[in-house]
C-alpha cells in the first residue's frame, strides 16, 4: 500500500490539474482551458503510476512577452514561446524520495522530468485553443538504490521510463481581471 501512495505522488503532482486558486497569474490571463487526450506511449508500464489511457484535467493560461505561464493552482510554471507567436514549450520537474536513506543503504530517489510542447490557436491574448504534447520521465537519482521498485509487482517495468500524452484544450472561460 505505501508503494501505490508513494507512486501515485510520482503522476499526480504532474502540476496539470489546476484548483483555481492561483496565488500568482504573471503576464495577460488567457483563460481557463479544458485538456482531454490520448496515452501517446508509456514505456513504465507502472500501474502505480496512475497512467490511463485518456487524461482530462483545467489549467489557467497567462503570457507575458515571449513567456508563457502554465499555473496550475500550484505554482506558475514558465516556458518559451517561439518567434511565431503560438509555438510554445515549457519543463519542469521534481525529485521523490520512494525510500529514504538508512544508515549505508542509499535510498531511492526518483526523479521526474516534465515536458511540454504546444501550439496556442492565435498569438494574441484572446486564445479559444491549444494543442499539447505532454511526456512525464522517471529515472534514478545518481547514488540511489531503485531496484526494489522495478520489475516488481506494482512497480516500475524499466526505469528511465517515459509516460507521454497528446492532447488539444478549448477555453472553458475567459480571463478573469487583474485586482489592483
Amino acid at each position: 500500500m505505501r508503494r501505490s501512495v508513494v507512486c501515485a505522488v510520482l503522476f499526480l503532482c504532474v502540476g496539470c490539474v489546476g484548483h483555481g486558486q492561483d496565488a500568482y497569474e504573471p503576464g495577460d490571463r488567457l483563460g481557463t482551458f479544458h485538456a482531454t487526450g490520448n496515452l501517446t506511449d508509456d514505456t513504465c508500464q507502472a500501474p502505480v503510476l496512475g497512467v490511463t489511457s485518456q487524461w482530462q484535467f483545467d489549467v489557467k493560461l497567462s503570457r507575458e512577452a515571449s513567456t508563457i505561464y502554465w499555473l496550475n493552482g500550484e505554482e506558475a510554471i514558465p516556458g518559451t514561446i517561439a518567434s511565431n507567436g503560438t509555438s510554445f514549450a515549457f519543463q519542469s520537474g521534481v525529485d521523490v524520495t520512494l525510500q529514504a536513506a538508512q544508515g549505508a543503504q542509499p535510498g531511492c530517489i526518483i526523479l521526474r522530468s516534465d515536458t511540454a510542447n504546444g501550439v496556442l490557436s492565435s498569438s494574441s491574448t484572446d486564445v479559444a485553443s491549444f494543442t499539447i504534447d505532454m511526456s512525464f520521465g522517471y529515472s534514478v537519482e545518481a547514488g540511489s538504490e531503485c531496484a526494489g521498485w522495478v520489475g516488481v509487482q506494482g512497480g516500475f517495468a524499466a526505469l528511465p521510463c517515459l509516460v507521454s500524452y497528446s492532447l488539444t484544450a478549448e477555453r472553458t472561460a475567459l480571463p478573469t481581471a487583474v485586482d489592483d
